[in-house]
């Protein structure tokens, strides 16, 4: 398994539940991503890869994605490491580490959730969205500051926003930079839901986590894949994947200990095989 003896970020993972948890974790820089913070958040991804590659099924059911701090979740890339960088080859790594950064949480096979407290700027916002499930407090704020550096974000903001929310407001949400309040983020359908307090967001993750970890988590892995096959690739070919997903899981064991509980109180334990 990867090291997970991070410096930006705390990494766990609990056995019993089949949780991780990724924190940010420069709360003094308000969690800025730094170039090493990019590299240790790819290797954590790793690192829970290796847990499913090691386990007699699969080891991790979701993953929780939080902050340290009470200010911010994330004020997004930390600018002050690019000053330095002056040639078109040296500026092409930024974009591409960072989109390496933010494909290892969508990509991640296993469903990612985030919850956000406090500010939530460029490159935090797009962690955020590049999560499945997005939980925020009305004291969070979120942004696409770029244009303001006369760039385009950095990590495919603009692209995703677009599956999300449209082309029309995408463009307003990038072109503008405007600050949004959660309220508005929320309306928008960027978060699965809008919360009071730090309180009632870790209740409101928490409860989403037990249900998702209750479920067969073949069938979660796979219908994440669906959904992002047709949003990447299209309809067609999110349909022929559904097709040939299906009847592979209906020779799991996960499978056959539904169908024998169905009807029925128990509870299956699922494992993953």
């Amino acid at each position: 398994m990867s090291d997970t003896n991070y410096e930006t970020i705390d990494w766990s993972y609990d056995e019993e539940s089949g949780l991780g948890r990724i924190t940010l974790d420069r709360p003094k820089a308000m969690n800025a991503i730094n170039i090493q913070m990019q590299h240790e958040l790819i290797d954590a991804f790793d690192a829970f890869q290796a847990l499913d590659d090691e386990a007699d099924g699969l080891a991790v059911r979701a993953v929780l994605v939080d902050a340290a701090g009470d200010k911010a979740f994330c004020a997004g890339l930390d600018v002050g490491e690019m000053t330095n960088f002056s040639t078109y080859h040296e500026k092409k790594r930024v974009p591409d580490l960072f989109c390496e950064m933010c494909a290892a949480f969508e990509e991640y096979d296993a469903p990612v959730i985030v919850s956000v407290d406090g500010l939530c700027l460029g490159g935090g916002f797009e962690i955020v969205m590049s999560c499945d499930f997005r939980f925020a407090t009305e004291n969070a704020s979120f942004g696409q500051p770029e244009v303001n550096f006369g760039v385009l974000p950095g990590g495919a903001a603009a692209q995703r926003l677009t599956t999300i929310v449209g082309a029309s407001r995408a463009k307003e949400i990038t072109m503008t930079g405007d600050n949004l309040s959660a309220a508005e983020v929320a309306e928008d359908g960027i978060l699965t839901d809008l919360v009071a307090d730090s309180d009632e967001l870790q209740e409101r993750v928490d409860e989403l986590a037990s249900k998702l970890t209750s479920k067969p988590p073949l069938a979660l892995r796979s219908i994440k894949q669906a959904v992002n096959i047709t949003r990447n690739v299209g309809y067609d070919a999110g349909i022929e994947y559904g097709s040939h997903a299906w009847p592979a899981l209906a020779q799991s064991d996960d499978y056959a200990k539904a169908i024998d509980a169905f009807g029925t109180d128990e509870q299956p334990q699922f494992e993953g095989k």
